[in-house]
């Protein structure tokens, strides 16, 4: 039981990088590719600002969506099942959350590569510094689960 949950705390982590390392990747690619070869114009200034407002209202709605979800999902993980049961369910809940973010982080990013207005890549800042926030480490997994002490002792 211990080696699996192990696992799966290992598989959590696993998925957080690889998300993590997409969405830089491709933040640094647009980065990079606006520094070498500039803003691929293909919108005029009334398109790019209607780009503009529409990152801002998926960071408006997107974040509290994938929060509102993950505090949802996590409030109906019965304290009763076994602790592997429960990383299963957080995983489902945590995959989502973080997925949402990604979403808006990439679309950061592809806005920045047409426009190279700075303003997106400050945008980008905000849901990579929530993305570390909501790293899924032991510790967060054990508060927002409320682990009893048998079930924290075989996480930690």
């Amino acid at each position: 039981m211990e080696t699996e949950i192990k696992k799966k705390l290992k598989l959590l982590n696993v998925i957080y990088l690889v998300i993590m390392g997409t969405m830089s990747i491709a933040a640094l690619a647009s980065v990079y590719l606006v520094y070498k070869i500039g803003a691929l114009s293909v919108f005029d200034d009334q398109t790019i600002n209607m780009l503009k407002s529409l990152v801002i209202i998926a960071l408006l709605a997107g974040i509290p969506v994938s929060h509102i979800f993950y505090h949802k999902k996590i409030k109906h993980i019965d304290a009763e099942l076994p602790l592997l049961k429960k990383l299963n369910m957080f995983q489902i809940a945590f995959v989502v959350r973080i997925a949402m973010l990604e979403g808006i982080g990439l679309l950061t990013a592809i806005c920045y590569l047409i426009a190279a207005d700075n303003s997106f890549l400050y945008m980008f800042g905000v849901v990579f510094i929530l993305f570390i926030i909501h790293a899924p480490t032991r510790q967060r997994i054990s508060t927002d689960l409320n682990l009893i002490e048998d079930d924290d002792d075989l996480l930690h």
